[in-house]
């Protein structure tokens, strides 16, 4: 992960930051790597992702996304291409890069421009009562007794012979 980036992380509006960052990183690697204007994206992509989810915001803090550039596509690729994998964690109000390093991403890599989310068990539970909140529970259905299993039903015995209902 990239030095530049302090304990607190950098916000959206570091931009000169967040460039500095990627540029210490990604050396002379520039085809297949991040732009500032993707990390920002990235950043917003990650709470619509929330949003989307019907997680309060009160509740969105410590959540974690790793992003990953684009890949290759065509299958004249034969090795990886240098790419990067950033990663954001969610403060108090907003999203913030906390890290950047590069990887190897291969043709039509499944990683290739994700931005995949990650929550903790509570939030998870929180995304769920969300999600079944507009809903009512149905009551159980009560079980349907055929008539063969009452207690007054006659049947055969293990011999064959007919056994009246007592």
């Amino acid at each position: 992960m990239a030095t530049l980036i302090g304990k607190s992380g950098l916000k959206a509006e570091q931009r000169m930051e967040i460039g500095e960052a990627l540029a210490a990183v990604n050396g002379r690697a520039s085809r297949w790597t991040a732009s500032v204007a993707e990390v920002v994206d990235w950043l917003e992509t990650a709470e619509g992702q929330l949003q989307n989810a019907g997680l309060p915001a009160t509740y969105r803090v410590g959540a974690t996304a790793d992003c990953f550039t684009s890949a290759p596509s065509a299958k004249s690729y034969r090795y990886a291409v240098t790419g990067n994998r950033v990663l954001l964690r969610r403060f108090g109000k907003e999203w913030r890069v906390v890290g950047i390093e590069t990887i190897g991403l291969y043709p039509r890599d499944s990683r290739a421009d994700k931005v995949k989310v990650s929550l903790s068990s509570d939030q998870i539970e929180r995304v769920k009562a969300a999600a079944a909140a507009p809903f009512a529970l149905q009551p159980k259905p009560e079980p349907i007794q055929s008539p063969f299993d009452g207690p007054d039903v006659d049947c055969y015995d293990a011999e064959g012979r007919l056994q009246k209902a007592a």
